[in-house]
């Protein structure tokens, strides 16, 4: 360091110089000592006595040629060019200027002509910046750990749904400190209680058809019988009584589909913004698992996940909780008992971020239809008691095959009224523009005619 300042300085002071002549073969070294105290005076405004030990001992770095047989001049003559010493400025004693120590030197002439009076020979020198401390090993760890590139950098965190989701997770993530195994779960109860009361609101429409299923199936009934028997009119009456019968107990199928129509896709958003972070992969989630899914990049290696989701999602189906009473949908409640068996061999190849998530939303959705199952939690929230109807008062559970049956010949008995009502508008259309068709063998009319021109031409 010392050397450094010491280089500088003199390079300052041979820069103002006017050089003549000098040809470079080589460089060599020359050291001064003492350098003369007008050097250090002239600039005592500058507050540089306090280097009056690194200017006691300076290098100063010369040019040399190997064909010149001129000396170099003494740097004396650069020193007495310089400006007479302040008054009250501090003084160093300087003596015996070494130069020319290296002998391979060969020096020139006329090196420095002259330094003009009035130009400053060296600059302001700053003072030595303090180096910052050391950071400890457990500073440093926790550094590499927490310095993870933005999602946006990954090309993640679009404005799509899925890229405001995983927006949201980064900031949960990175602004609280919180791993992502707790993200994920603070995201979706979040969510989960932004969308509880739409599942009060399919609670109470769900009590409703449930205390009036026995009126609701007899009338279900003989619309079925008028459509077997084709009777148009028997099956425009019923449905009319049926909704009225609806609306006057204020229940109605499709409220039912409320929650899985607005669940869906939000499932799908989630499901989109944790599949897209797993897959890239972000590496922090490499290690923001639990227990033995600590990695929530690749599936479950002891498949307890997708067995835990597809468990919580058969109770959820069973308990009715987002959907219907599953007893009052006939056969399809055999296909929806089946769906997480169906849904397990793919659930399998998630990964557990994926599996977390949705084991997650089947106990917060489960909990909430617990929580109103209390009886002064439904009071508050004006949810009916549910009635229990006697065994005859409702039509008997038909088993698989008879309810697809039932189901199949309706279908096909729809069809046909269908395509009977279609026929019916084309003849209807086509009679009221079309041409008259003769529907008769016999026209009394024109038979008329002939009879009462033939006697007009006897006579």
């Amino acid at each position: 360091m010392l050397s450094r300042t010491a280089l500088v300085i003199n390079r300052r002071i041979i820069s103002t110089t006017t050089v003549n002549s000098q040809k470079i073969s080589s460089r060599s070294l020359h050291i001064s000592h003492r350098i003369n105290s007008t050097i250090i005076t002239r600039h005592s405004t500058l507050k540089l006595t306090r280097y009056s030990p690194i200017l006691s001992s300076s290098f100063v770095r010369c040019l040399s040629t190997d064909d010149s047989s001129q000396k170099t001049e003494s740097l004396g003559a650069i020193l007495q060019t310089a400006k007479p010493p302040v008054e009250g400025a501090p003084q160093i004693p300087t003596n015996n200027i070494v130069e020319n120590v290296t002998p391979e030197v060969i020096t020139t002439t006329n090196i420095v002509e002259s330094i003009p009076p009035g130009a400053d020979v060296l600059p302001v020198i700053p003072e030595v910046p303090v180096a910052p401390p050391v950071p400890p090993p457990e500073a440093l760890e926790t550094l590499s750990v927490l310095a993870e590139p933005t999602l946006k950098s990954l090309g993640l965190g679009s404005w799509w749904p899925s890229g405001i989701i995983q927006q949201l997770f980064e900031l949960v993530h990175v602004n609280l400190g919180v791993p992502w195994w707790g993200t994920i779960i603070i995201g979706t109860i979040c969510v989960r209680t932004l969308m509880f009361p739409l599942i009060i609101l399919s609670q109470k429409n769900a009590a409703n058809m449930h205390n009036t299923m026995p009126g609701m199936q007899k009338i279900q009934q003989k619309i079925t019988d008028a459509r077997v028997s084709g009777d148009q009119l028997g099956i425009a009456r019923e449905t009319k009584r049926l909704m009225d019968y609806m609306k006057l107990h204020n229940c109605n199928p499709v409220k039912a589909m409320i929650v899985p129509m607005c669940q869906a896709p939000v499932f799908l958003s989630f499901f989109l913004a944790l599949r897209g972070m797993a897959k890239l992969p972000v590496d922090s989630m490499k290690t923001g698992g639990l227990f033995w899914f600590e990695n929530l990049t690749v599936p479950d290696p002891y498949y307890l996940l997708p067995v835990i989701t597809a468990g919580t999602l058969a109770l959820t189906i069973k308990l009715g909780m987002d959907t219907p009473q599953v007893n009052s949908m006939g056969w399809m409640k055999y296909v929806v008992n089946a769906v997480p068996i169906f849904i397990l061999p793919f659930m399998i190849n998630f990964p557990a971020a994926l599996t977390f998530y949705w084991t997650i939303t089947n106990l917060y959705g489960m909990g909430q239809v617990f929580l109103l199952k209390i009886p002064a939690v439904r009071e508050y929230f004006k949810i009916q008691t549910r009635l229990v109807h006697p065994p005859d008062a409702l039509m008997k559970p038909k088993k698989f095959k008879e309810g697809f049956k039932e189901s199949w010949t309706n279908m096909k008995l729809a069809r046909e009224m269908t395509a009977r009502e279609q026929i019916d508008v084309v003849q209807f259309n086509k009679a009221g523009r079309g041409p008259l068709q003769k529907t008769y063998s016999y026209n009394p009319v024109q038979e008329h005619l002939k009879k009462t021109q033939v006697m007009a031409k006897k006579s």
